[in-house]
Order: structure tokens, then C-alpha cells, then sequence
């Protein structure tokens, strides 16, 4: 099949809504075929006395323009996609995306997987803080809920990914499971994606900024 282009906007808009638009329209530029955003509550994260709630509640989506971003990614004919991180955040997303995402943070978040599963739509499962037998437990839970739309993801979750830690083989232990399977990209260049592509990775997804020196946690990479 062809592949399939996920943009990762992520945290990268600086919740300034002009910046999320003009991301959104350089993405399609490029011939993307989706973006996406983290949707998240951070009082569902960490405790508010934490340093981690300060710097997520700093970036997190104002729930009140996914309705507003979800129509433009219409408009100019891409799809718009989230991660989500909790049931009240997916509930609001599965009104606008034809696919979830799961990030593998939340890869042992049962009852998240079985709201999305539910949904009956496509899962794109991203695994790189999984261990085989964490996806496996996802396997069996998307069975077990009649829910086989699902792409395995293989992912490393390094910011950047240096080369040397890719590990494209465990790609050959995800056909086995005769899902589709993908490539959440965190290395620099774009060989290791073309690499996967070879091997018969058909999702790829990739986090891209407007200008590497600009504030925030994820511009950098």
C-alpha cells in the first residue's frame, strides 16, 4: 500500500492557534497525509506540585480549538489526528479523527485501549516503551474486543534516536501478528524510514518544527 505520512506537530504550535494553522498548511505543502497533536489533560498526568505538571499544563492543546483544527485539516483535505492520554480526552478527539493514536506511554493503559478499541476505528499502537509482551497483551485485548484495525508501530523513544538504536528488525516480529505495521521515526535523517519502508512499514510518522531554536521540549529534534 502507499505509505501513509503522519506530520507530528505536537507541542511544537507553542499554543499560539495562528502557529497550529500555518503548521498544519506547511505539513500539507509537503505532502503529508496527516498531523497530529497531543491531547492531554496535565492534572491527569502528574501531581500539581511537580515540575513535570508545570511544564506539560504549559503545553498542553486547548481542548476548544481541536474543533476548530479538525476543520481546516478538512478544508485543505489532510487528516487530523491526536494522541490522547486519558478517556475524557479521547471521548473529545474520536468526534474528529479517523484513526487513534496511542502513544507507547499509555500502552499499558487498559481502560484508554478499550474506549479506543471500542471505537471500532484504526490504532496506530506505538511500542517503544514496550516489551513484546505488552504488545501482545494489546493484541489479544483488540481481538478480544473484535477490533483488528490495527498498525503496529515500532518505535524508539530517544529524542533524537541515534542510528545505532533503530532496531528496523523488530519489524520482522510484528508481521507475524499480520497487522500492518509502521514507523514512528525519532532519528534525524530519513534513511531509517526508508529503510522500514523496504521492510514493509506503510505508516510513518515524524515530528517536525517551523524553527529548531524556538522555545519548548520538543523543537530541538
Amino acid at each position: 500500500m502507499k505509505s501513509y505520512v503522519i506530520a507530528e506537530i505536537g507541542s511544537n504550535f507553542n499554543q499560539k492557534k495562528e502557529k497550529a494553522f500555518k503548521m498544519i498548511k506547511i505539513a500539507k505543502e509537503c505532502g503529508a497525509d496527516a498531523v497530529k497533536f497531543q491531547l492531554f489533560k496535565a492534572s491527569k498526568l502528574y501531581p500539581n506540585n511537580k515540575k513535570m505538571f508545570k511544564l506539560f499544563k504549559s503545553i498542553e492543546l486547548n481542548p476548544k480549538w481541536v474543533k476548530e483544527l479538525s476543520d481546516y485539516c478538512n478544508f485543505i483535505e489532510i487528516d487530523f489526528l491526536t494522541s490522547v492520554f486519558d478517556i475524557g480526552s479521547a471521548k473529545l478527539a474520536n468526534k474528529f479523527v479517523k484513526m487513534h493514536k496511542v502513544a507507547s506511554s499509555e500502552a499499558t493503559n487498559i481502560p484508554l485501549l478499550k474506549y479506543l478499541l471500542k471505537t471500532n476505528k484504526k490504532i496506530l499502537f506505538s511500542t517503544g516503551m514496550c516489551d513484546e509482551k505488552d504488545i501482545k497483551i494489546f493484541i489479544n485485548l483488540s481481538k478480544k474486543l473484535k477490533n483488528n484495525d490495527v498498525v503496529l508501530m515500532q518505535c524508539g523513544s530517544m529524542y533524537p534516536l541515534p542510528d545505532q538504536y533503530v532496531n528496523l528488525n523488530v519489524l520482522k516480529t510484528y508481521k507475524k501478528y499480520k497487522y500492518d505495521i509502521g514507523f514512528s521515526d525519532h532519528t534525524l535523517g530519513s534513511d531509517a524510514a526508508m529503510c522500514a519502508r523496504v521492510m514493509g512499514a506503510s505508516y510513518f510518522e515524524k515530528h517536525f518544527t517551523l524553527n529548531k531554536k524556538s522555545k519548548g521540549p520538543d523543537h530541538f529534534f
